[in-house]
């Protein structure tokens, strides 16, 4: 879905003006089981594909000890993340490159697992980032993925609307399921209730116990980020960006969104 940007900034632009450390709903708890279900062991090649500000790939390669490249089309979040891995002494581990998780800047059958945590949504084209992500997976190795998921069935019209609220396109379970076996992924598992419950998306800050969506973000936090939110978008950009908070957190405690986690092979 092109995006018309009626409802900018989305829930995820002000996550990214505000600079503040966040990960995906289920925070590390969903990180660890991914990397669990990938199996990962020292020695494997890994693909962190739209690694952001590169929490997930330090964790990664800190507690399973697997050598990881992640990939982000954000020129700022690169060469954020290259000092972060150095500050962690993982530089000989962790490397992170430019390039558009649509069109990977990597060869065929690169990588042992490839992962890409809450972003195939994200990009115009979901369908092209799976492609991609097992075109750049060696025969026989392991795709993962987890994604907003709805579990009701709505109007194109309420989705459409919510995406562009929320600044990713969700899809329904089976929606998913029929994309990745599109792109050639095969033996597909998943979890799926675990993971849509409301406090698991609360759970996105790595330093607090967060119980809820409005207290993510300290009063501090909030006001620095509506302030970056009014410089870049002005007050109707502040006032938007409130509604789509409200939006998306009545949309969760209404059971229509949920978190799926799927896993498969090349």
């Amino acid at each position: 879905m092109k995006r018309k940007g009626l409802y900018k900034p989305t829930v995820e632009d002000a996550i990214e003006i505000g600079g503040i450390e966040t990960l995906h709903p289920g925070g590390f708890a969903l990180t660890k089981r991914t990397a669990e279900l990938a199996a990962l062991r020292e020695g494997l090649k890994v693909l962190d594909v739209s690694s952001g500000r590169g929490t997930q790939s330090i964790f990664y390669a800190k507690k399973f000890g697997v050598d990881v490249t992640g990939v982000d089309i954000s020129e700022e979040m690169v060469k954020t993340v290259a000092d972060n891995a150095e500050k962690a002494g993982l530089s000989h581990q962790v490397q992170f490159m430019l390039g558009d998780s649509q069109c990977l800047p990597f060869e065929d059958n690169t990588f042992d697992v490839a992962i890409n945590e809450c972003a195939v949504g994200i990009p115009d084209d979901s369908q092209k980032v799976l492609n991609e992500m097992v075109r750049v997976v060696k025969p026989g190795g392991r795709i993962l993925i987890h994604e907003s998921t709805w579990r009701v069935r709505l109007s194109k019209e309420e989705k459409d609307e919510f995406a562009e609220r929320y600044g990713t396109t969700p899809l329904e379970f089976d929606e998913w399921q029929s994309m990745l076996e599109k792109a050639g992924v095969k033996n597909i598992v998943y979890e799926f209730e675990q993971w849509s419950k409301p406090e698991m998306f609360w759970k996105i800050r790595k330093d607090r116990d967060v119980k809820h969506w409005f207290f993510t973000m300290t009063i501090p936090e909030k006001l620095t980020t509506l302030k970056r939110i009014f410089a870049r978008y002005g007050l109707n950009g502040v006032i938007i960006v409130m509604k789509n908070e409200r939006v998306f957190y009545r949309t969760v405690l209404q059971g229509k969104l949920g978190y799926a986690l799927f896993k498969g092979e090349k």
